[in-house]
């Protein structure tokens, strides 16, 4: 039967689509796109409910039906690599899709802050790659497509938006100039491509000075995040809403991530939240083999460790992770140090080693495998490390390890196994510090200026941060059979009655588990008790009891719960503690400083001791706030700090503390980040 054409009018054709709806394919299915080869690749979009729909591609032809929400998927089998460029076609009962130049390889998505989206090529004359100009201009790679996406936060999944995928060509970055592609995901697609000769899609969504909440989506979490109804780019779940859910469940190899400074009050828990983020985007992606390949932060003019270590503990727990060193390319007055290529680099190692087959490559930098301490030496043994050598500016020496002994007090060590030219005799690390006879902790790349010089002979790779903890309980406690509890039995509290209570969050806190301020009554003492539970199973704990400073029992407690503010002397203070070195007993006036907002170092009470350099027993409060906030308990006459909960208001992990700090020079324990050191953490407030 001869079928007559029938030329039918633009605005007639588009009323047509509009009253009888049209098969529409989903963000990512657009021309010059890129589909992962050797696994199904999921096609999906939208119709009529009920709409029949047939995706053809590569000689497959899948069909299927629209549900009654309208949605539709069929998967592609697993396909080899192409750079021949096909047509994608999807066609429903009205309509047909064409998608052209369509190649098969390997598909990987970028995202995280700044230093993801530090893009290759733009009008910042620091905030871009160092080499960028150049290499766009030397871009002639048909093979490798991208897709930079906008910045745009929502509250529920942005779908219905069409990706745009350019090729490696000078036109291309020249027409995304002031919005330009990743230089991090730039480096890696290109590394990639050329090692394995097939096509390489790469997908960048990032946005600076972002959290890692906004990026994960909600089924990620393993405790729910509270989501504002008004939110923004740093609300749980946004960014992941409005620049990457779209993309799910595109079949990709896996992901970049490059990001922390923004979560660095986390500290150790910041490996919670990395696997909230992977855990998420696996589901998303249906993909329980997804790969992620991060990067620890990299030096700049403050100590990321504690996040640091966050980030070790998850590259170290999740199996389909790899984490990359960057402490020898940091740059220590720029955020962003401008070699993103070295960066990629060393994320494409982890690539062809994990998933193309690679054989012959060392991916990891060194990592801590064993160690002993011999005399007053540290002697440590570590994968991915047969031999070392040292590289700076006078290849002397690989500075950056300290060692404490048993007052906890650190001391610049020194490696002991140097050889000639740099090098070091052996395959351990003996390292000792002058003065400690008998070393209980080492770190590495704590202190300023934080930069690493010491590389693995066998990967070219640097020893990044870590630390030693060798402590044992009689080191520091009079009684290491304690058990929770014990500090509320001692004498002092005796006729005393309990008033708040709370197992103290590795976050910001939230409430009391025991609440009978109310019922206080008339008081005229008042005392703390706080437990530590360490890791290795000890229980640490202090009581300091004092006249009462408020008939307020509601204001004793937590001042972000109790909105209440005290900087004062108090009288008759009684210390008890298993620590050593607090002293114990009727230690006369004490300070208290509970602050509900920032402080500063300055002193500000008169004839009370305290530095104005460091934050300890005397320092200045802001303006009434919900900041950093403090809840300190001092010794008056020595300037001692007896206790401290700090950083409890605004997110990311609270310092805490019994005695004086003698980890670094705050002797209040502010900016240790290091409640999640501790297994249990609880706190009670009673009155008498």
């Amino acid at each position: 039967m001869k079928v007559s054409k029938m030329i039918v009018a633009p605005a007639i054709l588009a009323t047509a689509f509009a009253a009888y709806g049209h098969v529409k394919t989903a963000t990512p299915f657009a021309d010059n796109m890129v589909l992962q080869r050797g696994r199904a690749v999921p096609v999906w979009g939208s119709a009529d409910p009920g709409e029949k729909v047939t995706v053809t591609f590569a000689g497959q032809t899948k069909t299927t039906q629209a549900g009654a929400d309208g949605k539709w998927c069929v998967s592609l089998d697993a396909m080899p690599a192409s750079k021949e460029n096909r047509l994608l076609k999807v066609a429903g009962a009205t309509n047909a899709e064409e998608i052209k130049n369509v190649l098969v390889g390997e598909v990987w998505f970028a995202s995280g802050q700044s230093n993801t989206e530090c893009p290759i090529w733009g009008p910042g004359p620091r905030y871009r790659d160092g080499q960028g100009a150049v290499m766009t201009a030397m871009a002639r790679r048909p093979f490798i497509r991208y897709v930079k996406n906008q910045k745009i936060p929502t509250r529920t999944p942005r779908l219905g938006w069409k990706a745009v995928w350019r090729d490696y060509s000078p036109a291309s970055f020249k027409a995304t100039f002031n919005h330009n592609l990743s230089a991090m995901a730039f480096y890696y697609a290109l590394e990639l491509h050329d090692a394995l000769g097939v096509p390489v899609g790469i997908i960048d969504s990032s946005w600076g000075g972002t959290r890692i909440e906004p990026w994960t989506p909600i089924s990620g979490f393993a405790h729910k995040p509270n989501i504002p109804a008004k939110g923004d780019r740093q609300t749980p779940t946004y960014l992941w809403n409005g620049m990457v859910a779209a993309f799910a469940p595109y079949a990709i190899k896996g992901f970049i991530w490059y990001q922390g400074c923004s979560n660095a009050g986390d500290g150790i828990r910041y490996c919670d939240k990395m696997h909230d983020l992977y855990n998420g985007w696996a589901k998303e992606f249906k993909n329980p083999d997804l790969k992620l390949y991060f990067v620890q932060l990299a030096p700049f003019s403050c100590s990321w460790f504690a996040v640091q270590m966050g980030q070790a503990k998850f590259a170290a727990e999740e199996k389909n992770a790899a984490m990359i060193t960057t402490c020898d390319i940091g740059n220590s007055w720029d955020i962003h140090p401008n070699d993103k290529e070295s960066v990629a680099r060393r994320l494409v190692l982890h690539a062809l080693k994990r998933d193309y087959g690679f054989d012959g490559i060392i991916d990891d930098a060194p990592v801590l495998k064993s160690w002993k301490v011999e005399g007053d030496k540290f002697v440590m043994s570590f994968d991915n490390a047969n031999s070392w050598y040292a590289y700076n500016d006078d290849r002397s020496e690989a500075k950056g390890f300290e060692i404490a002994g048993k007052d906890g007090k650190y001391v610049p060590a020194k490696i002991l196994n140097k050889g000639a030219n740099g090098t070091l005799a052996g395959r351990e690390l003996i390292v000792s510090a002058p003065g400690v006879k008998e070393p209980r902790r080492l770190r590495y790349l704590y202190s300023k200026p934080w930069i690493g010089s010491l590389y693995s002979f066998d990967s070219g790779l640097p020893l990044g941060p870590f630390e030693i903890d060798a402590r044992r309980p009689e080191d520091d406690l009079t009684d290491v059979n304690a058990k929770l509890g014990d500090a509320l039995k001692v004498p002092e509290l005796a006729g005393f009655r309990k008033v708040l209570a709370a197992d103290l969050p590795a976050n910001r806190f939230a409430n009391y588990s025991f609440n009978e301020a109310a019922k206080a009554g008339a008081f005229t003492r008042v005392a703390y008790a706080l437990e530590l539970e360490r890791t290795d199973g000890a229980i640490e704990w202090v009581v300091a009891a004092m006249d009462t400073f408020t008939d307020d029992a509601a204001k004793l407690g937590v001042p972000c719960a109790s909105r209440a503010t005290f900087q004062r002397k108090v009288s008759n203070l009684v210390v008890r503690s298993n620590r050593i070195g607090v002293e114990e007993g009727a230690v006369g006036d004490g300070i208290i400083e509970f602050f509900l907002g920032n402080y500063g170092t300055q002193k500000r009470l008169a004839n009370a001791g305290g530095s104005d350099n460091i934050y300890d027993c005397n320092d200045n409060e802001h303006p009434a706030q919900n900041g950093y906030g403090c809840m300190q308990v001092h010794n008056a006459k020595s300037g001692a700090t007896v206790f401290a909960y700090n950083h409890f208001a605004v997110g990311g992990a609270p310092d805490l503390g019994i005695g004086s700090n003698k980890g670094n020079d705050h002797t209040d324990w502010t900016f240790m980040y290091n409640a999640g050191d501790y297994k249990t953490r609880r706190l009670t407030v009673l009155v008498k």
